[in-house]
C-alpha cells in the first residue's frame, strides 16, 4: 500500500474522525460525570401544550405551611429550569423553599432538550399560561407569585393581560429583564442577519459548546466571559458547574426573534404590538432588579419596563457598587453570583413576604 494512493489518504482521514469523534465523546462523559450535579424535586411534570411542543414543571415545597400562594420561576434564553436552581448554595428556588414558599420551576419549550422551532410568541401564547394554570391547579390557589429571569421576565411584560390575566399573578419579581433589547456588541449582529428567514437560522448548540470547554473556563477571562458576567463576582468553581447544568440551546428561529428586535432599534414588539404600551395598565406589584455591569440587559433597558409599569407600588434595585451592592453585577451573576443569597435572595423574599 503505497503513501501516495487516494485509498490509504481516505483511510487514515476516516480513522482521525473516528478517533477525535472517541475522544470527543469520552472527554463530555468525564466532565458531564465530574461536573453533572442532579437536584431533588418533589414533582416533575411533562406538558404537551395545544400546539404540540412540551415544556416542564418542577416543585420544590417548603416546609414551613406557609399560606402565601406558590411561586413560579421561569428561565432566561439559553437555559434550562437550573438557572435559578444551580446548586443548593446558589439557588433562589431552595432560599424560597427554605423559608416556606412552594416553590415550582417552569421550563419553557426553549429549555426542554432537543428543541428546534420555537418562537417568542409560541411560548408567550402557550408556555406561560399553560405553567401558571398549571400551578393553580394543581396548588388550589387562585394567584401565583412570578419570579422571571432575563427572557422569562420578557415573556411575562408581553403576556400579563394579554395571553396571562393579570389578576392571576399577586407579585412580580423580575431579575435582569430588558424591555429594550440590544447586541452586547456591534460585531455580533450585523443588519443583514435579520434579512435571513428564520426557518433556515441554524441551533446555536450552546449546550454541547458549554460542556466541552467547561473544564477550562476558569483558566483565563475573555470578553465572552464579561458578556455572560461579572467574573470577579461569581465564586470559583460555579462557572463551570453552570456550564454543564444550565445552558442550553438557543434554537434558530427563537435567536431571529432576538435578532430581529435588535437590529430594528431595540424596540420590544409583539405581533407588531409595542410591549411597554400594555405595562401601563398593570396595577400588579413588582420589584425589578437590575445589574450595573449587565451587558445583555443593560440597566436602561430593565429600567423602560420599570418607567412603563403602571402599579404605584414598584421598586428599582440597581446592583452596583456605587449603589451599595458589593459587586457590579453582569447578566448571569444575577442568579450565580457571590453575593445573591443577601443581595437578590432576601430581597426577593421579603417583597414576596409582605411586599416591603
Amino acid at each position: 500500500m503505497s503513501w501516495s494512493e487516494p485509498s490509504t489518504w481516505a483511510a487514515w482521514v476516516v480513522l482521525a474522525i473516528v478517533v477525535v469523534l472517541i475522544a470527543t465523546w469520552a472527554h463530555l462523559r468525564f466532565w458531564e460525570r465530574r461536573l453533572g450535579r442532579a437536584m431533588p424535586y418533589v414533582l416533575e411534570e411533562r406538558i404537551e401544550t395545544e400546539d404540540g411542543s412540551r415544556i416542564e414543571l418542577r416543585r420544590v415545597p417548603g416546609g414551613g405551611g406557609s399560606e402565601l400562594p406558590p411561586v413560579l420561576l421561569v428561565h432566561g434564553v439559553g437555559a434550562n429550569h437550573r438557572n435559578q436552581d444551580l446548586a443548593p448554595d446558589r439557588s433562589l428556588a431552595r432560599y424560597l423553599a427554605e423559608q416556606g414558599r412552594d416553590v415550582w420551576l417552569l421550563t419553557l419549550r426553549s429549555g426542554v432538550r432537543g428543541a428546534r422551532h420555537v418562537r417568542f410568541e409560541k411560548m408567550l401564547e402557550h408556555d406561560l399560561p399553560v405553567g401558571v394554570r398549571r400551578v393553580l391547579e394543581l396548588t388550589g390557589h387562585a394567584q401565583l407569585d412570578y419570579v422571571g429571569f432575563s427572557m422569562g421576565g420578557m415573556l411575562l411584560y408581553a403576556a400579563i393581560a394579554q395571553s396571562l390575566p393579570a389578576e392571576l399573578i399577586r407579585r412580580v419579581v423580575i431579575i435582569g429583564s430588558p424591555a429594550i433589547i440590544r447586541a452586547p456588541t456591534r460585531l455580533l449582529l450585523p443588519r443583514w442577519i435579520a434579512r435571513f428567514p428564520a426557518a433556515w437560522v441554524p441551533t446555536v448548540r450552546l449546550s454541547l459548546a458549554a460542556r466541552l470547554t467547561a473544564f477550562a473556563s476558569e483558566w483565563f477571562v475573555t470578553p465572552l466571559h464579561r458578556i455572560i458576567m461579572n467574573p470577579d463576582n461569581v465564586p470559583p468553581g460555579i462557572a463551570k458547574l453552570s456550564m454543564v447544568n444550565l445552558v442550553a440551546d438557543v434554537p434558530g428561529p427563537l435567536n431571529m426573534d432576538f435578532a430581529g428586535w435588535a437590529v430594528a432599534g431595540g424596540a420590544f414588539t409583539v405581533a407588531g404590538r409595542p410591549v411597554l404600551d400594555g405595562l401601563a395598565r398593570v396595577q400588579v406589584p413588582v420589584l425589578f432588579f437590575a445589574g450595573a455591569a449587565d451587558r445583555l440587559a443593560p440597566p436602561d433597558s430593565v429600567r423602560a419596563a420599570y418607567d412603563a409599569w403602571g402599579a404605584p407600588k414598584k421598586q428599582f434595585v440597581l446592583l452596583g457598587r456605587d449603589n451599595g451592592a458589593r459587586a457590579d453585577y453582569g447578566h448571569g451573576d444575577l442568579a450565580i453570583g457571590t453575593h445573591v443569597r443577601d443581595e437578590v435572595f432576601e430581597p426577593t423574599l421579603r417583597f414576596l413576604g409582605d411586599g416591603e
